[in-house]
This record gives structure tokens, sequence and C-alpha cells, in this order.
């Protein structure tokens, strides 16, 4: 069964043409990651998907009754409702159903005859249906989705409009993901999440069992989550089996081979023309070179992209120059401190870095990490302690709110303050290998994309040639080709990078050091504690600290089980408990959680019985079933608060 195909798609907009005979398919379940170069069409493919434009050409089948969840980079919620009450419009008919069901309950005790058959008929085809889409569990849906996504119950009541941005980022995709749905778009959905709201999406979605379409710049995600990559590239699509590191290895493999096949033909007809033009002339071998000519067009003539030259995305390209500062010791940081009225982010910090060293620096948001680079440039003064970097050293500074740029000067104003003595064209040779061409130069830098004030930052930071490289989420708005080239570059850098980033496949391949802020020894949030991770082997720092993450988590569930008796939970818990939860203090988390399944079936079995003739013609039976529905409903509620409070 196919959920959606486009066939021979051709689309574009006045002469620039985004699509040329594009074809794809989409099946129930598959997860796929939709990548190729920014402006390669990936919001238009969305936007063909959801039947917002049409294609110039082609043809778009979609699956009878298709239900589309879309997460836009914009998300678009009301600003008077409160956290979850967008979720629960998110929830649409589930809710309603769950509204209808508890009037129908209410009403049914009066009714009698066709009425009540009637109605007995509507509550059981409701009951099926709401049942399939998740039953009682949608309030317990709800806030854990919330809370996987950083979203705590604190905010649960907050109006929308008193969130952040990336708050309300979270909420959008949150209310995309608890919708049901055959088959999700999402348009860089870890834009405004942290590591561990990330992971927890990539296992969302892994077992999710729908379709989705990922576009995402987030390598560890698309490994993590794809089956197949969808790459758009030369205006059409080509699917490759396998997560992102298996398309990677398979497209270098499949260059290779066109490179020897291109090289193989050249060759070939490089050695038929010289021999027609050794023997066109020549007595006696002048009918073989004549017939070798004819066939050889001939050949040339129905392939007419046989001496095509294999061709890759226009990329940017770029290193940064030698570091001239002769300290050795780039950045001393003694003893530092600094807090925000109550908040402390950390407290006597000490670390050294060094000429050729790369410190990377990572943590869930808001514990401090952007806070370390200003202390370090000394934008910010610490509470105590003190962070140095070497006076003489030229550093070069990336911000990821773009504020180092003047939004009123051009492209080519913004780098030519920086280096007055370069000519205008010297500027724009320089501003070219950053795809900055023709008119783009003339752009005032409010105007650019994100990636595009990104990439002129990179101009800015190449032309600067600094000794120390200050760089505050380098890879936010750069496509994949651009990170790669980024990381390169950073790769054969010889001065020091000191740099804050959520990009895992970052910071495994770059990082000589990891200093991780604001989680505690299991990974979760704590305000105010940091470690240090030194890549171990030939592993990367990322999969270092995740690897030993993954042991302390073990070690502590082991721990736990050995000090606490599955039949018995300690006082601490007991007295904490809620007065109505008391009473499943005896039990197990799984023990819980069979009660649930088992009390499910029973609550079924009762909704059945409610149509059948026996108990709506007694008018006692049906008295006595409804009252033990009722009791085994609220039951079931309690069930699920108690699973709820004992995974907090």
């Amino acid at each position: 069964m196919t959920l959606l195909a486009l066939r021979d798609i051709h689309k574009s907009y006045g002469s620039q043409v985004v699509f040329h005979n594009l074809n794809a398919q989409f099946h129930p379940g598959q997860r796929v990651g939709l990548i190729g170069p920014n402006g390669s069409g990936k919001t238009t493919l969305f936007r063909l998907i959801l039947d917002q434009i049409q294609p110039d050409m082609g043809q778009i089948t979609r699956a009878r009754n298709l239900r589309i969840g879309y997460l836009a980079q914009e998300p678009q919620l009301a600003p008077g409702r409160t956290v979850i009450e967008e979720m629960h419009e998110g929830l649409g008919d589930t809710l309603t159903m769950h509204h209808r069901l508890e009037t129908l309950s209410n009403e049914l005790a009066a009714l009698s005859g066709d009425k009540l058959h009637s109605a007995m008929k509507e509550y059981d085809r409701l009951t099926h249906a709401f049942e399939s889409a998740g039953g009682y569990s949608f309030e317990a849906k709800v806030k854990s989705t919330l809370a996987g996504l950083g979203l705590p119950p604190e905010l649960f009541e907050a109006k929308v409009a008193a969130l952040s941005g990336g708050q309300r980022s979270r909420l959008a995709l949150a209310k995309i993901l608890i919708a049901e749905t055959d088959l999700l778009l999402l348009d860089e959905p870890t834009n405004h999440l942290d590591l561990q709201a990330t992971q927890w999406l990539e296992k969302f979605l892994a077992n999710s069992g729908r379709a989705v379409i990922l576009v995402s710049h987030d390598r560890f995600l698309l490994d993590a989550v794809a089956e197949r990559i969808l790459e758009l590239d030369q205006k059409r699509a080509r699917s490759w089996r396998g997560n992102y590191s298996r398309y990677v290895e398979t497209k270098e493999i499949l260059n290779l081979q066109l490179e020897r096949q291109h090289r193989k033909r050249s060759d070939f007809v490089t050695h038929e023309l010289d021999f027609i033009a050794r023997n066109k002339d020549q007595e006696g071998m002048r009918g073989t070179a004549r017939g070798r000519k004819t066939r050889l067009l001939k050949m040339l003539k129905a392939n007419p992209d046989y001496l095509e030259k294999p061709t890759e995305q226009k990329t940017i390209q770029f290193s940064f120059a030698k570091a001239r500062g002769k300290s050795e010791l780039i950045c001393r940081a003694e003893n530092l401190s600094k807090a925000f009225g109550p908040i402390t982010l950390f407290n006597e910090l000490s670390f050294d870095l060094y000429r050729g060293s790369f410190l990377g620096i990572t943590g869930p948001n808001g514990t401090g990490k952007s806070t370390l680079l200003k202390l370090a440039l000394g934008q910010l003064a610490a509470d105590a302690g003190s962070i140095r970097l070497g006076k003489t050293l030229k550093i070069g500074y990336l911000d990821q709110h773009a504020s180092v740029l003047d939004p009123e000067a051009t492209v080519l104003e913004e780098v030519s303050r920086l280096r007055p003595e370069l000519s205008p064209e010297q500027l724009r040779g320089r501003l070219g290998a950053f795809l900055f061409t023709g008119n783009d130069v003339f752009k005032k830098t409010a105007d650019l994309s994100g990636g595009q004030q990104n990439r002129l930052i990179l101009v800015k930071l190449v032309l600067s040639e600094p000794d120390v490289l200050v760089l505050d989420e380098p890879t936010n708005h750069l496509d994949i080709p651009t990170r790669e080239m980024l990381e390169e570059a950073l790769d054969e850098f010889n001065g020091a990078v000191i740099a804050v980033s959520h990009d895992r496949y970052f910071l495994d391949r770059l990082a000589g050091q990891l200093l991780v802020m604001g989680t505690d020894l299991l990974g979760d949030k704590e305000m105010g504690r940091f470690e240090f991770i030194t890549p171990i082997q030939d592993k990367g720092a990322w999969t270092t600290y995740s690897e030993l993450l993954q042991g302390r988590r073990a070690a502590a569930a082991e721990e736990k089980q050995k000090k606490t008796p599955k039949s018995s939970r300690s006082n601490k818990t007991r007295t904490a408990t809620p007065a109505e939860l008391k009473q499943f203090n005896k039990y197990t988390v799984e023990q819980i959680e069979k009660m649930i399944a088992d009390l499910e079936k029973n609550i079924a079995k009762m909704q059945e019985q409610f149509g059948t003739e026996e108990f709506y013609r007694s008018a006692d039976k049906f008295a006595a079933l409804q009252a033990d529905f009722n009791a085994a409903k609220h039951h079931l509620e309690l069930l699920y608060k108690a699973w709820e409070f004992r995974n907090q």
C-alpha cells in the first residue's frame, strides 16, 4: 500500500525550476529523512504534499482519508489558550469522542426502548473508536509528551502568549505528535530542543509506528530515525536505503563508480577518435575508419549524456588562515562562578585551554553555556574567580543570534568594514566561495535567512584570520554540506576553538574535550553542576559521554533494584504519595501496568454488554452495569495517575 506518490512532478517559480520529473513514493510506517542543500526544494515538496500549492505538471496521489500532521518552522498557536488547552485542541476527534461518551453515559439511565437501543449503538461505536485512539490514557499521553520535550508541569496552565519562542516551538511539536495522523511532516523538529529532548524525540519517532518525512540537519537524528533517505539533487529526488551514515557510504561508493565509468567512456571515445584520425586517409583502412566513425556518432546521438561528467551540488569552499599567535596557553578559567539571582549556573569552574585544542560545550538549554562564552569574551563580569583569553590573541566570535552583524549594512559593506584594504572584486570573490553571488552581496544582513547570516559570519571569521575561535551554536541553520565543510576547516585549523553546540555529530568529530553543563550523573538537568569528558580510544567525545551515561543509568537501576524490595516502597515515597493514590503503594510499577491492562479489558467487555438485549431491556441490570462501569472508569483513572506518579 502507498500512502503518497508523486509522479513526474515539474514545479517552477518564474524562470527558476525547482523540480523536473521528480518521482517519490511513501509507505505506511516508513520513516524517511529528506535531505538536500538549502534551496533544493524541501519546503516546496512539503507544500505540494499538503496541497498548499499545485505542480505545474505531474500527478500527486494520496491514500483515501490520509491524515497529515505538519510541523512548520513557524508554529501557529492560539496565544489566549493555556498549554494544556492547546494540546487538547490537537487531540481533536479523541477529545470530542471522550466528551460525547461522558454525555451518553449520563443519559443512558433515563432512556428506554428504541431510544436506548439507538444510544447504545452510538455508545458502542464511539467506544471502539475512542479505544483505538488511545482511550482514557490521552491525558497521560499529553503530559508525558510535554515533559519529554522539556515543558515542565508548572507550564501546563500557562498561557501560550507567556511562553518563550523556544517553548512555543516545543509546544507546537508536542501538539503534532499526539494528534492521530498517518503521516508526520517535520521541518527541523529539533530547533529549540536540547539534547535530552532530542533523544526523547528520537525514541518517540522510532516507536510511533507512523510514517514520517523528516527534514533535519541533525545527522545523529537521521541515523537514529530514518530507514530511508530521500535526497533532493539536481531538481529530482533520489532514494537511498538505510539511515544517513549508510547513505554517505553508499553515495561515496556510487560516486567512485560513476567517476571510473566516466573515465572509461572518455578513454574509449578518445581512443576511437584517435583511430579514426590516424586511419581515415590510410589505404585499406578508410572503410574501417568510416565504419567506426559512423558507429561512434550513432552511439553518441542515442546517448547524449554518454560523456556527461558526474556533478555535485555547489557547496561552500573555505579554510581558516594559520593562527599566528605564539602563546601556548590560550584560555584559563580559575574558580569561576556565575549566578543570576537564586539560579547558580556554575561554581568554581576551572580549566586550561591550549593552542591547537578544541573544547566543546553542551548541556540543556538555560544552563549557562552562552554565558560562559560571554564571560570569556569580557562581555559579562564573573561573580567570583576569573576567566582570561590571551591579551595579544586575535579572537573570532560567532554569535548564534547574529548580533555581530549590522542589520542595516549590506553583505558587501559588512565584509568591507572588516577588510577595507581589499577591493570590491576581491571581497566578492571571497563571498562567492560562501555562495553569495550576483545581487546577493547587495542584500541587507537583516533580510538574509538564518543560514545566510551564519554563512556571512563565517566569511567574517575567515577574513579576520583569528588565533582563537569562540563559536556559539555554529551549525545552526547550516545545511549538511556546509556543516561538513565547516568541520573540515575547523579540523585543519591550528588555533584553539571553544564551541557551544547541541550538534552531536559535530562534537563527536571535533571536540578534544567536552564540558557538559547543567546535568547530573545520569544526564538529567541539574543547575550548577558540570563535568569534563575526554574521548577514549577511537571514539568521539559525545559517544564517550553517551556510553558513560548508559553505564551509569544501568548501574543506578541495578542498585535501586537491590535496595528496594518489589513488594514495598520506602517511607519517603509513601509520605509523598497523594492520599487518593496510597492504596497503590504496595504494588510495583509492573503490577500497576498489568492492573491497567486487565481493567481496560474488563471495561471493553462491559461496553459490549451495554449493547446486548439482556441488559438494555432490564432497568435493574442496566443500572447495576452502569454503576460498575463508572466505578471501573474511575479506578482506571486512579491507576493511570498512580503510574504517572511512580514514573516521575
